[in-house]
Order: structure tokens, then sequence, then C-alpha cells
């Protein structure tokens, strides 16, 4: 890869701001916005045969001071569990450096997935794709390179949740780079990363979220998007020591073109009219990155929300489908969310499935409480009944995804039974990252709301009470998707029927 001198480094070791940085560097983009290519199509394939020379020469040992290196750009994510990020600033800087303080800077920011704001989450990884593909370009030494996307929940049966062939060969001399055997079972051998999984684990309900944060206790598109597809995408893929943790995810090659998918869908949300939250504090937000030459570039979300003026598009967008109409003028506001049900106390999961029991809420003062079969039945038409799931936590990863089903008969195997499926939850982000305390500044207690799952239920509560299947306390089973890790101890912390 081209070396990067210390004279050039501290050239341009200041602060950029982006819009002066992306000024100079408009002056050599080409006159058309570049297009990412999905990576099975002829093009998207002769990108990745350039990106696996590139990924070659970055994971090169003797170049890890390098911000433009393989493991800098990892670290930029989250430092590996193994070590801290300490102790491999002392490994690779053992003296006071320009590329030092910028790894200081840069390391173990990845958002939000530290206790930062979630809404952080698409413009931070959008930058992060952003620079680390200008890398490439220039590693590469070619000036068309744009980064493939994985569209792993594509209808073409074929092609729906397989992996790339390129990165599952492991002694080609040009692919090998790609190849990371710390995947899970079946992953390299060309299996759909879903295969026995509900269908919807590769769906995109995000899409038809209808504001960019949550509202009451709907999730919103970013959140949506990184708890629910995302985070089984990373789940699916590999086991706790790879994509399946956030700080050894950015160290498998197939990361970046799963970021290139989420950056896609986000473009097609847009696209389809949705608008990005706008708030002052939320487009003046900044983070550190480094660009091509390695140079510090000051990024700020306001200059990262239009993929046009960054200069490329994505050669096929997903159909976004319509949002209801809003209330006019003068329309009383709706009420606010109530929780018609919960269990009582947090979930410890196990090695199979745990059931759980959702009890109704206490009576308030002297008004009776009304059976939930009630509820559903004089549930207006603009109201919805939502199964929230909220307080992942776990000891290490459990390496599986757990599905959710409500009033699944005893005894009943839970496969072929999606009449009861209620949803699909990973604990991607719900392991602390001990030694990890400086991953990007965690906001304020009480400022950002918890991340949570959300699941409409409502024409399932509607089935269930047609059939007389929708008891007085409703029972929710939780099936782990396969072996989870003894040591992961998996505690869901607050279950509950919200209606919203």
């Amino acid at each position: 890869m081209p070396h990067l001198t210390r004279r050039s480094f501290l050239a341009g070791a200041a602060a950029i701001p982006f819009s002066v940085w992306l000024e100079r560097y408009a002056g050599a983009q080409p006159a058309q916005p570049r297009v990412r290519f999905d990576a099975t199509s002829t093009q998207g394939q002769a990108m990745l045969r350039i990106y696996a020379q590139a990924v070659n020469k970055m994971q090169t040992a003797t170049q890890e001071r390098d911000p433009r290196s393989w493991v800098f750009q990892w670290y930029t994510h989250a430092v590996k569990s193994s070590t801290t990020k300490t102790a491999e600033l002392a490994r690779i800087y053992p003296t006071s450096s320009p590329q030092r303080s910028l790894a200081v800077e840069m390391w173990n920011t990845c958002q939000s997935h530290g206790g930062q704001d979630e809404n952080f989450f698409l413009p931070w990884h959008r930058m992060y794709v952003f620079f680390f593909e200008s890398i490439i370009r220039s590693v590469s030494g070619n000036a068309t390179f744009t980064l493939p996307y994985w569209n792993y929940s594509t209808p073409v049966t074929a092609l729906h949740g397989v992996m790339p062939a390129q990165f599952r060969q492991a002694t080609d001399p040009t692919f090998k780079s790609l190849f990371v055997s710390k995947r899970n079972s079946g992953v390299n051998t060309g299996q759909a990363i879903d295969r026995g999984q509900p269908p919807q684990v590769l769906g995109l309900s995000s899409l038809a979220e209808c504001s960019y944060s949550p509202q009451g206790v709907r999730q919103g598109f970013c959140m949506n998007l990184d708890r629910n597809l995302h985070g089984n995408v990373h789940g699916l893929i590999g086991n706790g020591l790879n994509m399946g943790a956030v700080p050894w995810a950015a160290g498998d090659p197939i990361f970046w073109m799963h970021h290139s998918n989420i950056d896609r869908l986000w473009a097609s949300w847009n696209a389809g009219g949705r608008k990005n939250l706008a708030t002052a504090s939320f487009l003046a937000k900044t983070f550190v990155f480094a660009d091509a030459n390695g140079q510090r570039v000051v990024a700020k979300i306001s200059d990262f929300l239009d993929v046009a003026r960054l200069g490329y598009r994505y050669d096929r967008l997903e159909p976004v489908p319509a949002c209801p109409p809003t209330p006019g003028l003068g329309a009383a506001p709706p009420p606010p969310p109530a929780s018609r049900a919960r269990v009582r106390a947090p979930v410890p999961l196990a090695a199979t499935a745990v059931r759980v029991t959702l009890e109704l809420p206490p009576a308030l003062g002297a008004a009776p409480q009304v059976p939930l079969a009630d509820r559903v039945r004089a549930l207006p038409p603009a109201r919805r009944l939502f199964l929230v799931i909220k307080g992942l936590r776990a000891q290490v990863q459990p390496e599986v995804l757990y599905h959710v089903y409500l009033e699944l008969p005893p005894g009943t195997a839970p496969e072929g039974e999606l009449r009861h499926y209620v949803g699909t939850v990973n604990f991607f982000d719900a392991v602390g990252l001990t030694g990890h305390e400086d991953h990007g500044p965690a906001a304020a207690p009480g400022t950002v709301p918890d991340k949570f799952f959300s699941f409409d239920v409502t024409a399932l509560a509607k089935e269930l009470l047609a059939k007389g299947q929708l008891t007085a306390r409703p029972a929710l089973t939780i099936v782990p998707a396969g072996q989870p890790v003894a040591e992961a101890k998996p505690v869901m912390g607050d279950i509950s029927l919200v209606e919203q």
C-alpha cells in the first residue's frame, strides 16, 4: 500500500472540516456520481477483485501504524475484546506520534453500541464506510473503485442470504484475504445465513417506519434497522470472536459489504420521501476519521445526509411503503402509549425454550381491570398493540438468535408455527464492552431513550382472539435458534404489551 510518511501525515494532521475537505476532494470526482453495485452483479464482482487485493495490502502487519491499515480501520469501530485500547496503543505506538494521537481519537468510536445516542448509528456508519471506500481507492490505486453491497434480503432464492463466493475461498490467490474461518457453521460453504429461520429474519420491515427516531414504542427507522435486520445479520454470520460481537465485527471483510447495504437501505428510505432527524444537536454532531491520505477529517452529520452530495449512488434502491395520512390541523392528539400486560420480572433465557406469562397491570384507583381480550376487541383502527422488549444483557455473546411466539400451545414445536410467531431478538450489542470504556462518550443518563425491540402484534392478537386462543394471561415462548453459549446467561429485562 502507498507509504504514509511522517512529513505527509503532519501536513494533514490538523483538523480539516469536512466541508473544506469535500470541496478540495470534489475536484477529483467524476462528473457523474460513482455507483455502488450489488456484489453479485458483473460490476460488483469486478469491484470485489480490487477490494480483495487492497485488503491483502492493508492486512500487512508492518503497516499497522498507518491510519489506512486494516487494524487501524477495524479498531476505529472497536478494539478486539482479547485486549484493550490502551494495550494496543502501547504495542503499535510505543512512542508518541501524530498517528498515535489520531488512534486515540478514532478507535472505539462506533455509534451506537456503547450507550451513545441511537440516532447516530446510521450517519456514523455512513461516514465510516465512506472514508474506508476512499482508502481502498488509494491503496488499490484504482480511482473508479466503489464498495459493493451484499443484498442478503434479495427475493432471488439462489442468492437470498448466501454470502458472496469471493468471501468463502480460503485458498484462492486473489480472494483468500476475504476469507475468515470464524464464521458460523454453513456460512463458508454457501448455505443461506437464515437457513431454518423464520422468513422475517432478513426482512425489510424497517422501510415501513414513518419517522427516523422512536415515537412512543414505535422504534422509528434508525432503531428498527439497527436492532433488527442489522443485528440479525451480524449474529447469523459470526460468533463471539467475529461478526457476532461488536469488538470483532469490523475485522471480517464482509462487514463492509453488510454496512454498504445498510447504507443503501437508508438511501432507499430517504428516496421514498422519508425525512431524517433535523434537530440542531443531531445535525451539528461531529466525528473524526482518516481519509485516503491518512489525514484527520472532522465530519459533521449535516454533511452526510445526502448521498448525491457525497458523490455516490446505488445501482438499485428498495421500494418504500406509503405512510398512513397524518391527522389534519386541529385534530386531537392521540392518547399516550398504555401498558396492557407485562412480564413481572426479568426473564433469564436458557438452552431450551422458556415460557413466561404476561400479567394484566394493576387497576388504577377504583377502575376495574379490563381483560386483555376486551382491550383487543375494542382496539380502535388507529391504535396498535406492540410487544416491547427492553433491557437485554448477556455475559458473553449467546451466538444465537431468539425467536418469540405468542400463545404457542404447550408441547408444540415452534418450527412451522409461524401463526404464533412474533419476531426475532438478537444480542449483538447486549454485552458490556469490558475494557472498552472509551467506546465513544456515552450519553448522559436519562437523555437518550433505552434501545428496545418492538413488534406489532395487532393482527396476531386479533386472529388469536377470533380463534378463542387469546387467554386472560397470554403466554410468550422464547426459543433459541441453536445451542447458545453456556456462559452467555442472556436476560430480557422487561417485556410488555403496549397499546399505542
